[in-house]
């Protein structure tokens, strides 16, 4: 009866490779176009991120002459203020103030200089160079 038992072959964990060992031309290929698609996407990552840093610069020179502006409106008497506007390189804020209350008044400032264009389709918005923000400020009398 034990001659009629048979115990099955060893398989080896990993299958045997050619005796001449390498890689196929098929792994290579797949591995070339993996690797190609990662580098591809590096480079469009690299793009969005110069854009977008292009963009945070942008958006700081705006609020820097808009801060700069809202400055030299509070440095002025505050039955004084009148309308006036300043440049900052190439953004221009001016501002006009409403009637005087008795403790505040709002001043009206326009910033005009390049900044993002809100476009409805998503993605990255255009660049403009004359782009119109504007912003009410209450000022308050420091008697």
């Amino acid at each position: 009866m034990d001659a009629l038992i048979r115990t099955p072959p060893e398989v080896p964990a990993f299958p045997r490779r050619s005796p001449r060992g390498g890689f196929s031309l098929v792994e290579v290929i797949v591995a070339l176009m993996v690797l190609s698609i990662g580098i591809l996407g590096m480079a469009a990552g690299a793009g969005w991120m110069v854009r977008v840093a292009h963009f945070g610069e942008l958006e700081t020179r705006r609020s820097a002459a808009l801060q700069s502006a809202v400055e030299t409106v509070r440095a002025q008497p505050f039955d004084q203020v009148v309308s006036a506007s300043e440049s900052f390189g190439d953004v221009t804020v001016s501002w006009t103030p409403g009637p005087a209350g008795t403790n505040a008044r709002s001043v009206e400032f326009v910033v005009v200089g390049p900044g993002r264009i809100s476009s409805p389709g998503g993605g990255m918005p255009p660049v403009g160079t004359a782009v119109t923000d504007t912003f009410t400020y209450t000022l308050l009398r420091r008697d």
